[in-house]
């Protein structure tokens, strides 16, 4: 009994803490009918994969939809995450918010399950009391907001869920007596942890935390063995007994190559290169100075500690001013001197303390916190972001089972057990209603970026999502006074100069707007929408050769561009070149079958050039990708009235009214061709119902006069 650290927490019977831990996991439930928001609408709304693209191309694509070998590529690849999104598209037959929320909350609940399940593994069955209350703290920390709120955090809970399956496969591996089922299990833990690398990157890491566990945990053979022997101090017999026992080295074996089979495909997916990131998204990495860059990265890591310690200051983005540089001397490197004094004397204590339970489960701990969080460390490679709450979901249930295992060896020590029980249920209520308000934050971006200023408010991100969402909004003001604050903190930022560009060129501040896009173009050569949106206020300056060179230059750097040969299409209009018009169109609606202004476009020069016959032909032929498009059909009853196909033009003209009821222009236009039919009282009756939708609609009013008169003179 004297190792033994439970028993100092009141035991919960094990048929009641499933449902304790179910419980407490839906402190996130306040988000379940929360909005897409901030990256959910490029990894899901506006990712094609997620929609109607061949299936084969999820596995082409990088996490946002764009080809893995473009520059532009993050190399983020999560094809069963983006399986998931898709498979709930196709179930719904569109994309809810609701339901992807949902989804989320039940699998948190799932894993925080599971990982009562793997502690029960790492601690045996006689500290489940233990399992329980480190469960319990994972249920409800804060820090797994972002990944349980945020859709795109899917990735985090797919990942989550296979890694601890693989522990727990790994688990009947070792102690499975039959030579089969330790291969099944065997081929279902390389299986699971495939599945997690493919949903995140960071399952792959799930090796190295069975790795551990099958020598520290199963074997108990400790770090001070390992130092002796490689020092040749190897008389211990418990190392002695890992050399000698066969099973555990072709287990190691099996994980290592594994792991290097896994690493090879991965890197052979991103072409054996690294994604290349702007300065912006982790200014550390781009400092020239190695010191320097070390003592950043290192702060960065207090952060995260810190962040696991006391969630109060959550945020969705920490770049751009967040946390600012250390440039030199500044009392934040105190910080990181203290953070690796305290990591110092933890490592110490994993060395020179006596070898039981309470040190194997410090180091179980310590691998579950550490590995998972490798990978964002900017050791092996950098990382395109300064901090994420969402990476830490795994590596909080290392620091969760380090809390509790201190708790109750504090409690022990000191027969504090009922002082210690009152602190971990405070702990535990403060944790839940923190998590609830967080949550709730994360249900629209207007809760959101607001949440994020009185964390960042020298964050030029969220100042810039503030605008973007006010913009959206309507609030056109708020939107140019934001995107004006997040250039002043970030004046090198290339996407709030193309978007402040965009409200300034629709006011018709063109010179202005035309400034914001050339800087911003000059910033970031490769910035295909600045260059198109520069060509577009070049064109409205009568800048035609300018304004074609811009437009060509955005196609140069995102050849797949149908909106940029849209208005291309538009130039040439303005200039009279008819037939490249019609290319640049024919272009755009070959990269986007539903490109609707493309289409129509399309069909009005046909008909204004006298090519009536070949308008209809690509009227039809548009109705095949757009067959819900009004404009289509109005177009096509317009081309047959001038043919004098009354009879024809009017069902198209129903048809087109059928897609959009409260469209006047139909309704008047419909009118003219019965007026032309001479059925007189029918248009009249059109022409009304156009003025009952737009009052003001001259050329109705027009027309009813000119029927009246008419109606005069026949009488």
């Amino acid at each position: 009994m004297k190792h033994k650290i439970s028993g100092h927490l009141p035991a919960v019977p094990s048929s009641l803490s499933p449902w304790i831990i179910v419980i407490l996991s839906l402190c996130f439930v306040n988000s379940y009918d929360g909005d897409f928001v901030f990256d959910d609408t490029e990894a899901i709304v506006n990712n094609n994969d997620v929609r109607n693209t061949p299936i084969w191309n999820v596995f082409q694509n990088d996490f946002w939809g764009i080809k893995l070998s473009h520059r532009q590529s993050h190399k983020s690849y999560r094809p069963f995450t983006i399986l998931s999104f898709r498979l709930q598209f196709w179930l719904r037959q569109s994309l809810v918010s609701q339901d992807y929320h949902i989804v989320n909350i039940i699998l948190h609940s799932v894993i925080c399950l599971l990982t009562l399940f793997v502690y029960n593994i790492f601690l045996g069955p006689e500290e489940q009391s233990t399992s329980f209350y480190a469960t319990a703290l994972f249920a409800v920390h804060p820090i797994h907001t972002e990944a349980v709120s945020g859709i795109v955090g899917r990735a985090e809970l797919l990942c989550s869920l296979f890694t601890w399956l693989s522990i727990l496969l790994y688990s009947r591996v070792i102690y499975t007596k039959n030579i089969l089922h330790m291969w099944t299990a065997m081929s279902g833990f390389a299986i699971c942890i495939t599945m997690a690398m493919l949903c995140k990157e960071t399952g792959i890491t799930a090796i190295g935390i069975c790795a551990i566990y099958d020598i520290v945990i199963v074997n108990k053979i400790y770090p001070i063995d390992i130092v002796n022997f490689l020092s040749l101090k190897h008389s211990d017999k418990s190392f002695n007994d890992f050399i000698n026992h066969k099973n555990i080295l072709l287990r190691l074996a099996a994980l290592t190559l594994i792991a290097i089979t896994l690493l090879l495909i991965r890197f052979s997916i991103m072409g054996f290169s690294t994604p290349t990131f702007q300065s912006v998204d982790n200014p550390a990495s781009f400092m020239n100075n190695i010191l320097l860059r070390t003592i950043n990265y290192n702060y960065i890591y207090c952060l995260n500690m810190w962040l696991l310690i006391c969630p109060m200051w959550l945020c969705f983005d920490w770049s751009m001013g967040c946390v600012s540089l250390i440039t030199g001397y500044d009392y934040r490197t105190f910080l990181v001197i203290i953070f690796w004094l305290m990591f110092g004397m933890l490592i110490m204590y994993i060395f020179i303390s006596h070898k039981d339970k309470t040190l194997r489960y410090t180091i179980m701990g310590l691998a579950v916190l550490v590995c998972p969080f490798l990978p964002a460390s900017n050791i092996f490679f950098n990382v395109g972001f300064v901090l994420a709450e969402r990476v830490l979901y795994i590596p909080s249930a290392g620091y969760c089972l380090l809390v509790i295992v201190g708790l109750q060896k504090l409690s022990a020590r000191f027969s504090l057990s009922k002082t210690s029980l009152l602190a971990y249920v405070m702990l535990i209520t403060l944790l839940f209603v923190r998590s609830w308000i967080r949550s709730s934050q994360w249900r629209n971006e207007r809760l959101l970026f607001q949440s994020a200023l009185d964390v960042c408010p020298l964050n030029a991100k969220v100042h810039y999502n503030i605008a973007k969402n006010a913009a959206d909004a309507g609030n056109i003001d708020l939107a140019k006074l934001e995107y004006r604050e997040a250039l002043r903190l970030n004046p090198k930022y290339a996407q709030a100069m193309n978007n402040l560009g965009n409200l300034l060129k629709d006011d018709g501040e063109l010179l202005e707007a035309t400034n914001l896009f050339k800087q911003a173009v000059n910033l970031q050569k490769d910035f295909s929408t600045a260059w198109m949106n520069l060509g577009i206020v070049q064109s409205a300056l009568k800048r035609y050769e300018e304004s074609e060179a811009n437009y060509f230059m955005a196609l140069q750097y995102r050849s797949n561009y149908p909106d940029c040969y849209y208005n291309l299409g538009v130039l040439y209009l303005e200039r009279k070149q008819y037939d490249k018009a019609l290319k640049a169109w024919i272009n755009a609606t070959k990269q986007k079958s539903t490109h609707k202004r493309a289409w129509t476009n399309m069909i009005l020069l046909l008909d204004d050039l006298g090519r009536a016959e070949e308008a209809l032909k690509v009227a039809n032929k548009a109705l095949e990708f757009i067959p819900n498009h009004a404009p289509i059909y109005f177009n096509i009853a317009n081309i047959l009235g001038k043919k004098g196909k009354y009879e024809d033009a009017e069902i198209q003209f129903k048809r087109a009214i059928l897609k959009d009821p409260t469209d006047p222009i139909i309704y008047a236009n419909l009118g003219v061709l019965y007026h032309r039919w001479n059925k007189l009282s029918v248009a009249e009756d059109m022409y009304k119902k156009a003025l009952q939708l737009k009052p003001d609609l001259h050329s109705a009013k027009e027309n009813l006069k000119r029927l009246y008169t008419l109606k005069i003179s026949i009488k």
